[in-house]
């Protein structure tokens, strides 16, 4: 079965490193994106890869034109994210080929414009995949399915040591919630934060590492992993600590507080005396740590990517079988 994966560009985030490990894995997987490479095309360029480029907001008429014929290559359209559910499934609707679109984030600062084109779009195909009970409530779509995200769990297989104090990752933007941590740092603590984007306030104990290849490795010798997300469709870094071991502070919003529920700790979302307080608790109880960390990665097994892929194969296999929403 020929995939088409459509993605906004190669952002460094929970649904691009999907998409690349669901590509690696499986034969017949082409990627494409609507406005351009990023942060992981490196990481894409030994797969069939086809990039688009932003004009004004919006794709290039030669961007779109390569995203049709690269949908009539395909026998299934799986498009992922706003602008990649909104251009792909133009894209899909043109060439006549199933879309699959795909609900990663629950977003809380949705203007009217945007919910307008997300409902115009959410019509097209007549299955959306869902991450999570909350990302299919928040989904204007039809026939929502939830299908967990998960990880490669041998990647994270290593013991836990710790001792590396506090750990965050993900993409330096609002929603990420990591101005909530540096405010939140107690005063004997240090943190490193993963990630690249536009927003890293100072703060003389935290450090910003940038992207990094070797995150198993650093939360493995993390004391405590910190997810302060302001909102949150699932929470791929939560499930990632988890497994690797590393004690989790999470955000109790949308599907990360689902997904971590009390094998971690969760705080109120923007909050930041509670974190500051949960950390304290955290970091002072090195029983406490070891019993999250026994609690992290029992949770976690349940929620493997080869279970993930399963999911999106039978979706695919229902669309091939129910055919294109016509245009």
């Amino acid at each position: 079965m020929r995939i088409l994966h459509v993605l906004a560009d190669l952002s460094p985030g929970g649904a691009e490193r999907l998409v690349l490990a669901h590509a690696r894995a499986t034969p017949g997987v082409t990627v494409a994106t609507v406005f351009g490479g990023g942060p992981l095309e490196g990481a894409f360029s030994a797969l069939p890869l086809i990039l688009g480029e932003r004009r004004r907001g919006r794709p290039s008429a030669g961007a779109l034109a390569r995203l049709v014929r690269a949908a009539r290559s395909a026998d299934v359209v799986h498009t992922h994210l706003f602008a990649g559910n909104l251009w792909g499934g133009v894209a899909a609707r043109l060439a006549g080929r199933p879309q699959l679109a795909h609900e990663h984030n629950v977003e809380v600062d949705e203007t009217a414009r945007h919910r307008a084109a997300r409902r115009m779009s959410a019509a097209w195909p007549r299955q959306t995949l869902a991450v999570s009970e909350a990302a299919a409530r928040y989904s204007l779509g039809r026939d929502v399915v939830v299908v967990d995200n998960g990880v490669d769990l041998d990647r994270f297989a290593a013991p836990w040591r710790g001792g590396g104090g506090i750990l965050a990752v993900g993409r330096r933007v609002r929603q990420k919630g990591f101005d909530v941590l540096v405010a939140a740092l107690p005063e004997t603590a240090s943190a490193r934060i993963v990630g690249d984007g536009p927003l890293s306030p100072a703060h003389p104990r935290v450090t910003w590492l940038g992207l990094r290849d070797d995150v198993p490795a650093l939360l493995s010798e993390a004391d405590v992993l910190v997810v302060p997300s302001r909102w949150e469709g699932f929470g791929l870094v939560a499930l990632e600590g988890m497994a690797a071991g590393v004690p989790v502070i999470a955000s109790d919003v949308g599907g990360l507080g689902q997904l971590v529920g009390d094998a971690g700790v969760l705080v109120p979302p923007g909050d930041e005396q509670a974190l500051r307080a949960a950390l304290e608790r955290v970091l002072g109880d090195r029983a406490l740590r070891e019993e999250l960390s026994g609690r992290g990665r029992r949770r976690a097994a349940g929620f493997s990517s080869s279970r993930t892929f399963s999911g999106w194969a039978a979706a695919y296999a229902r669309l091939m079988v129910q055919g294109p929403t016509e245009a």
